[in-house]
């Protein structure tokens, strides 16, 4: 798995094969090549922090002494959506009124089978692993696995941090049950504008560019891409 560490490190290999794949598929890949899954799944249990109407789902329980919040499925919230699993956030961000960030260590999100069910059944989003976001964001480091819509993918992603940019260490994305990639490159933000570019190396490659607005990838040396958001 990616660990702490300069460059961090991946068990994932580059077998891949883009071509046989959808373009669904690579744009999902290339959405997390961005650490994309963790935040999303950052999102998701912070939904949970002083709900505007309470709900006794999921369990949620706040430990001051150890700055950590547990939140507990099991059960079915008031607006029909199942909770399932256990996520543990160790300290969070602008949680509640009770637990103090501590901006001088990173803040860790630990799935355990943690999922949301809606619409009885209709959708699911699941996550399993660890997320973990340095101090004052210099690093993140996840090995997480989302499953969405019936795919999943592990994000094995280790990236060094600065105020604008951060740059891929040894980082890896693996749709599963199918191959893996191999990632590079940097992401970071041009005053309100995200910029990057990112390469996924498979058997074959896409390569990312990320500006004005729009994500763009190719699957090089073929005329297949595809061109995502504000674009021009």
């Amino acid at each position: 798995m990616a660990c702490g560490g300069v460059g961090g490190e991946t068990d994932i290999e580059g077998t891949l094969v883009f071509a046989d794949r959808s373009d669904v598929e690579i744009a999902r890949l290339v959405a997390a090549a961005s650490a994309s899954e963790g935040f999303s799944a950052q999102g998701q249990v912070h939904q949970f922090d002083d709900p505007f109407e309470e709900d006794p789902c999921p369990t949620v329980v706040e430990d001051v002494g150890a700055n950590t919040v547990t939140i507990t499925g099991g059960c079915t919230t008031l607006d029909d959506t199942a909770v399932e699993g256990r996520a543990v956030i160790t300290n969070p961000l602008g949680w509640g009124d009770n637990l103090e960030y501590d901006f001088t260590s990173s803040s860790r999100y630990e799935f355990d089978g943690f999922a949301l069910v809606f619409g009885a059944g209709v959708s699911r989003m699941a996550w399993d692993g660890v997320f973990t976001a340095g101090a004052q964001f210099s690093e993140l480091d996840m090995d997480l696995t989302t499953d969405q819509l019936g795919v999943a993918v592990r994000s094995d992603l280790f990236l060094d941090c600065d105020r604008t940019e951060c740059e891929h260490g040894a980082s890896g994305l693996e749709l599963v049950g199918v191959g893996g990639v191999r990632v590079s490159g940097t992401i970071g933000v041009a005053g309100q504008t995200a910029v990057g570019s990112l390469t996924l190396d498979g058997v074959d490659t896409v390569e990312v560019r990320i500006g004005d607005g729009c994500v763009t990838w190719e699957l090089v040396g073929t005329d297949r891409g595809m061109a995502q958001g504000n674009c021009q």
